[in-house]
């Protein structure tokens, strides 16, 4: 699994959304006071299909195998169903867990899955913001294709659903107020099984919370992996 690493300090895992691998404002913001580690995830980007791995359970097992000590993870949409999967499996392996809209909790709209144009619109609250090079079709059929492949093309996993309750790690989750991809019933029902968590709404943002508002989004995380369980807690009090 081919990864790549930019800046220095404390390490992070960023596990990428079903779109495929993107360095946005937001993780180079990041970079500047950690090491960001991203891995490309099989199938990917024009990376090789590995047939053995046919769910996001089993992609966050494979994963765990590359992973050497403990590591704080960030997981956007369908890189927040393995990021989740990864904190179930190998709990030893993840410090602080950021969910970033994560999937596999619900089923996403069939006339969204079904009009590529209409999900792509739906991604964005700002989409002027987008500004990362433009990947070619062949990819993009093929990062789409991975979803069929993996097993979460209509979004829920029923059993990630059942394996929540090993989740013991301090989450931060944030789900953008304009999302209608994830929706916030989904949002409350991960808070409500995990014992340690937090969830913040970032106003005016959709799906992609780290292209809407990457400024807001910086804060919030680099607050929380800071501060831990303090961070909601004003520090100037």
């Amino acid at each position: 699994m081919k990864t790549e690493i930019r800046g220095e300090g404390r390490p992070i895992l960023y596990l990428h959304p079903a779109g495929g691998v993107r360095w946005t404002p937001f993780l180079e913001a990041l970079s500047k006071t950690h090491a960001v580690h991203m891995p490309t995830l099989p199938g990917f980007d024009g990376s090789a299909v590995d047939p053995s791995l046919r769910t996001r359970r089993a992609l966050a097992q494979a994963l765990a195998e590359t992973i050497k000590t403990p590591i704080d993870v960030i997981g956007c949409s369908f890189g927040g169903a393995v990021a989740l999967w990864l904190a179930t499996e190998r709990p030893d392996l993840v410090d602080h867990l950021v969910l970033e809209c994560p999937a596999g909790l619900q089923t996403i709209d069939p006339a969204l899955r079904k009009d590529p144009q209409a999900f792509r619109k739906a991604l964005f609250a700002h989409p002027e913001k987008w500004t990362q090079p433009a990947k070619s079709p062949e990819v993009e059929a093929q990062n789409r294709s991975m979803l069929g492949h993996y097993g979460a093309e209509d979004g829920l996993d029923p059993d990630l659903l059942n394996a929540l309750e090993r989740v013991r790690h301090t989450t931060l989750i944030l789900h953008g107020t304009e999302d209608r991809i994830v929706l916030k019933e989904s949002m409350q029902l991960l808070k409500s099984r995990l014992p340690r968590a937090f969830l913040v709404y970032v106003w005016d943002a959709a799906h992609n919370i780290e292209v809407d508002q990457p400024g807001r989004m910086l804060k919030l995380v680099q607050s929380f992996l800071e501060r831990s369980d303090a961070f909601m807690v004003n520090a100037a009090a």
